[in-house]
């Protein structure tokens, strides 16, 4: 977990039930049980390894357009670091308290990052990631040749 203005905590969340009404519930690797205050916190990373904390210092924005599906959304935070992350297309699962994203360079070290919307000052969407609407019609014509009985080759 990235605070402003403090080191990083290391530490357990329940990855389904982590976000309370008034903020992170968050257990330290020492056994202690704290609930942080959203205000207090500027990124929670879910990983599967433990790894360095450098999330904020390489790496932070896409190189060119990612191939994740979803909506490519650049953030600025409250101290003036930007991040870019991929948020699902299901607005439903977006968490109240925040967005779950899809981090630039995911991998063991950090799968996904969950930014409480009290870190977050301004959002903008770079992109829309998914399937192209040539890939759709194409999709769309070899069902209807199945439906049809017919092979999709001889279609025109």
């Amino acid at each position: 977990m990235y605070r402003f203005g403090r080191q990083p905590l290391e530490g357990i969340v329940h990855a389904n039930a982590f976000s309370g009404p008034e903020g992170i519930d968050f257990m330290t690797l020492a056994g202690i049980l704290q609930q942080v205050p959203y205000a207090e916190v500027k990124a929670l990373c879910f990983v599967t390894e433990p790894a360095k904390a450098d999330l904020f210092e390489e790496h932070t924005l896409f190189e060119r357009r990612p191939k994740v599906p979803g909506l490519w959304t650049r953030f600025t935070l409250r101290d003036g670091d930007r991040l870019d992350g991929i948020l699902s297309h299901n607005l439903l699962e977006w968490p109240g308290t925040g967005y779950l994203i899809t981090p630039p360079r995911a991998g063991t070290a950090r799968q996904r990052v969950f930014l409480p919307r009290a870190s977050v000052t301004a959002t903008e969407l770079m992109g829309v990631v998914g399937v192209s609407g040539n890939a759709r019609a194409a999709k769309a014509k070899e069902e209807r040749g199945k439906r049809a009985g017919q092979l999709s080759m001889f279609e025109s």
